[in-house]
């Protein structure tokens, strides 16, 4: 807990002296985004978990196909990041359920993060508007976009195929294997 309440009120401090410095420029939108992420990252290591309801987990209808997702660019740019953060193999996913359970958890707790900054930065953005700094705001929005919103649909979409690839033993297991889409 001292841990977590230090690096929120740390985490505050940067972002607070960062945008009395920085506010109007590209270098705050940009780093702002740094330091959530390492904010979040602490908290996530030596806190419990934020974890949203469970219901908010499921993979909804709409997703399961990942059309969706395609049209929004997800694919390409989860294609286009892969290679310098992560990479999933493919067979390994396939071939052992308990990985597959493992990535899945992985991606709530990953998405819960890029969601909770998400929202931190979208208040920073209406900031930034309401006070007329139009170019802030739209690096903000950007940056955003980029740092929190494509990992959360990301993480959406890569539970939504993990599930459609998934053994029905161990679909029985999950809360939304029964309904159809």
């Amino acid at each position: 807990m001292l841990i977590g309440t230090l690096a929120t009120v740390t985490c505050a401090a940067i972002v607070g002296l960062s945008a009395r410095s920085f506010g109007r420029s590209i270098v705050f939108a940009f780093g702002v985004n740094w330091v959530l992420s390492a904010w979040a990252t602490i908290l996530g290591l030596h806190v419990a978990p934020l974890r949203l309801p469970a219901p908010y987990y499921s993979t909804r209808p709409f997703e399961k196909g990942g059309r969706v997702y395609d049209r929004l660019g997800v694919r390409w740019y989860r294609q286009a990041l892969r290679r310098v953060l992560w990479s999933v193999n493919p067979a390994l996913l396939r071939s052992q359920p308990a990985a597959q359970e493992t990535m899945i958890e992985g991606t709530k707790d990953a998405e819960t993060g890029h969601l909770l900054i998400f929202v931190l930065i979208t208040g920073m953005t209406v900031w930034a508007f309401v006070s007329g700094w139009w170019g802030s705001a739209g690096w903000l929005l950007l940056f955003n976009l980029l740092h929190n919103g494509y990992p959360v649909l990301s993480m959406r979409q890569l539970r939504a195929r993990i599930s459609r690839v998934r053994p029905k033993s161990s679909r029985a297991l999950q809360p939304d294997a029964g309904r159809s889409g």
